[in-house]
């Protein structure tokens, strides 16, 4: 076998090509594979063998405890993605239901059978005779073929393709300037586990759709990798341990018939050539970690406009259950009462934006900790939370209540919001972090940016004006760029509408003021901004006056032409 410091799985796409969707927009390709893609399709060679192999099994769960490979491939240009309208999947005559029925039927008389015979000693008696007809009846597969019933013409016709009702799909393809990925781990397995993967990889055919044919063999050589796994990037579906019994058990229940999903754990990926120079990523300084708090579904009804509220109550919270002396870094303010002018604790509700069929509902909330935040401060935070998580476990366990920890927050007239700590990864996409963090040229608001200075009347006055003030608005944007720490982005964008589908227009928002150092309340102008900067930028990102209250949170987008815009 082959003499290597390093396991790589090298996987050749045959056609130059790889068509695959992205899992959260099926318009979009996936390139490269995501190491989760790679873990399930040698799971179906593996099952797909005439007898599967106990030590390809073994392999298996030997690399689903390994960490996230790195991966090694070239860019690649997507192909332009149009609709296709397909027959649906075969269709049948007789509904699913019908044969779950005769199943049970047929179950229940033999049981009948037996019985009878072993009252009988074994006699065929009348009433067994009866009941072996039954059987034989609703067995006889031949003459159930012939017997023409009363099927429904129309369903018999959907039998053949072309009276079939269509479908729209969508097949996203991309073509690699090289047609191979390299999967790397820095790890030396031991000369079985690569005899068990040499079979196993000889049998994967396809890596994504069908029409995606590739051949796969572990790397004679090993390529230097070009995305690794990092604290901040883009967000890759890899798998963990226990993959492999996970996807035996819901094989079990869809049965490769109903609606399934892939199981997987969100990865963050960091594009070397990122990083090549400090000068090509830039970095808010509200970057850096999030706690997320889900809530559970009757508390989804929230008004997605009230983000001030529900940061407020947020905050309240925290406050209640911190240690004094309270960091002004938590507290917003200094010992005089004035605003703190350090980076500190900001509050973010995460809205269901962004997706075509996105409807702007508030999902959960981040506890946003930037990087620069002193780590008595950070810990202080986490105390807070661990002391109100403790205090509702304290009086659930007097309940005799064994269950997830529901914390509360109440909000006056609005009411109870429950909510719980993501302790593991969410099917709720808005809810992960990368979706927020990846790198981007180009950003655009999810929720509305509240001005640091105003600029006069947007809607008013006369044509000149309201040019003067659209531009001051522009303006006001750049400037609140720089007070995160960013250079001023190449272009700006700025609208009383959303950008992106499920956001809400600002006139829908509640009027939002600041207080000053004197105690002054300042009306603040809220805009949707649309941002383009020279270098990447890496999130998460928010700018503008009301940045620990969530407003001026910012998506970062791949492709502006994509559909989860708004025209």
């Amino acid at each position: 076998m082959l003499n290597l410091d390093k396991f790589g799985i090298e996987v050749n796409f045959l056609t130059g090509r790889c068509v695959s969707s992205s899992h959260n927009n099926r318009k979009r390709s996936e390139w490269p594979p995501h190491p989760a893609r790679l873990f399930s399709a040698m799971v179906a060679a593996w099952v797909g063998a005439e007898k599967p192999n106990l030590s390809e099994r073994a392999a298996l769960e030997w690399l689903e405890t390994l960490p996230p490979p790195s991966i090694a491939a070239s860019d690649a240009v997507p192909r332009t993605v149009v609709s296709h309208f397909v027959p649906v999947n075969d269709p049948s005559i007789i509904p699913r239901k019908w044969y779950e029925q005769r199943a049970r039927r047929i179950s229940d008389l033999t049981s009948e059978l037996q019985r009878e015979l072993s009252i009988s000693g074994g006699e065929i008696t009348k009433k067994a005779a009866r009941t072996q007809r039954k059987i034989t009846e609703l067995t006889d597969v031949e003459n159930q073929i012939l017997n023409t019933g009363n099927t429904n013409p129309s369903s018999a016709l959907e039998m053949f393709p072309e009276y079939r009702g269509k479908q729209e799909r969508f097949f996203p393809s991309t073509t690699p300037d090289e047609p191979r990925v390299t999967y790397l781990w820095n790890i030396k397995p031991q000369d079985n586990i690569l005899k068990a993967f040499d079979r196993l990889l000889k049998r994967v055919t396809r890596l994504g759709h069908s029409s995606s044919l590739v051949s796969c063999r572990i790397a004679t050589e090993t390529p230097e990798p070009n995305r690794i796994p990092n604290d901040e990037g883009e967000s890759m579906r890899a798998f963990q341990a226990g993959q492999l019994k996970y996807l035996e058990k819901k094989h079990a229940y869809h049965m490769g018939t109903k609606p399934r999903s892939l199981p997987y754990i969100d990865v963050s990926y960091r594009t070397l050539r990122d990083t090549d120079s400090s000068k090509s990523l830039q970095m808010p300084n509200t970057a850096g970690e999030w706690i997320v708090f889900e809530f559970s579904h009757e508390s989804r009804n929230f008004p997605p406009t009230k983000i001030v509220e529900l940061t407020t109550a947020m905050h309240a919270a925290i406050l209640h259950y911190a240690e004094e002396p309270i960091p002004e870094e938590i507290s917003g303010h200094r010992t005089d009462g004035s605003p703190t002018i350090r980076p500190h604790v900001s509050f973010l509700p995460l809205p269901n934006i962004g997706f075509e069929h996105s409807d702007g509902r508030i999902l959960g909330i981040a506890v946003s900790l930037p990087k620069v935040l002193k780590e008595s401060s950070r810990r202080a935070v986490l105390r807070a939370i661990g002391r109100w998580e403790n205090e509702v476990s304290t009086l659930q366990s007097r309940r005799n209540k064994k269950t997830t920890i529901v914390l509360r927050l109440t909000l006056g007239a609005v009411g109870v919001m429950n909510m719980y700590r993501l302790r593991s990864p969410t099917s709720l996409v808005s809810l992960r972090p990368p979706i927020w963090q990846h790198a981007s040229r180009h950003w655009v608001s999810a929720t509305p940016i509240a001005l640091p200075r105003h600029p006069g009347s947007l809607s008013r006055g006369t044509s000149s004006a309201r040019a003067k003030a659209w531009a001051e608005a522009e303006s006001a944007v750049r400037t609140a760029c720089s007070h995160v720490g960013l250079s001023e982005p190449l272009s700006v964008k700025v609208s009383l509408s959303p950008f992106l589908v499920g956001a809400r227009p600002v006139r829908s928002y509640p009027v939002f003021n600041q207080r000053n150092k004197n105690g002054k309340k300042l009306f603040r102008q809220l805009v949707h901004a649309s941002l383009k900067f020279e270098n990447l930028v890496s999130g998460p990102l928010v700018i503008g006056s009301g940045r620990f209250r969530g407003l001026g949170l910012m998506r970062p987008v791949t492709d502006p032409d994509e559909n989860y815009l708004n025209s």
